[in-house]
């Protein structure tokens, strides 16, 4: 996981050499597709514009919207990593879905283009689970009158940056992505995100939200946007 994020803050990084160039082309696509590992299913549409630069047309800066799905089986969620409390939600299932705001970049070699995005910021929503409320050990902390208890919890709704924050909704990827025609690409690229559901009452040490992260592969059709 932490190599994905490495590669990922890499390519954004490098953007922001060149990205005082002069605009000189504007392109835009749309990907469909579908993640899958061991039964946990993550499939998403994501609408992407790019601006190749005058000076450096093989590279790309851009931005784009993503819609999302997780769907799980038994899950357990975490409080933050500074938390440092052990206690957990056990889910049975879990079903979420997101919109959000990306931004990102890629590399143009001959019909392939090579790159990475990150969501900005984004909503999640989905249907109230129940989740039990588990802490081991024989310390006890402010959530102790709900240890052992079924809590009912949703995702977490509002999001921001979750390629470096913890208890965040959301994704990043690296692709490559290979136009077959002028008109329909393939799209291969590894997901690395973060799935969050938010208590209803305070648990240990003030915290209300819990989230695991996740990877996948993924593929995906492309379709070029022609103004």
């Amino acid at each position: 996981m932490k190599s994905i994020r490495l590669i990922v803050l890499f390519i954004f990084i490098g953007s922001t050499s060149v990205f005082s160039q002069d605009i000189s082309r504007v392109t835009s696509g749309i990907d469909l597709g579908l993640g899958y590992q061991d039964k946990t299913w993550v499939p998403s549409a994501t609408y992407h514009q790019e601006l190749s630069l005058n000076n450096f047309q093989w590279f790309r800066i851009g931005w784009g919207v993503r819609t999302w799905g997780y769907y799980a089986g038994r899950t357990d969620l975490l409080p933050k990593s500074n938390a440092l409390s052990n206690d957990t939600l056990q889910f049975g299932r879990i079903t979420a879905n997101g919109l959000s705001f990306l931004i990102g970049a890629n590399f143009r070699l001959w019909k392939f283009d090579i790159g990475a995005n990150t969501d900005l910021f984004g909503l999640a929503f989905g249907l109230k689970r129940s989740a039990l409320y588990t802490k081991p050990g024989l310390y006890e902390g402010e959530g102790s009158k709900y240890y052992n208890q079924y809590l009912s919890s949703a995702p977490a709704t509002l999001n921001a940056v979750p390629l470096v924050l913890d208890n965040q909704n959301g994704q990043s990827e690296v692709y490559l992505r290979y136009w077959i025609t002028d008109r329909i690409g393939l799209k291969l690229a590894y997901v690395h995100g973060r799935i969050t559901y938010a208590s209803p009452y305070k648990l240990d040490n003030g915290q209300k939200r819990y989230s695991s992260s996740y990877g996948v592969p993924y593929l995906a059709i492309s379709f070029p946007l022609y103004n």
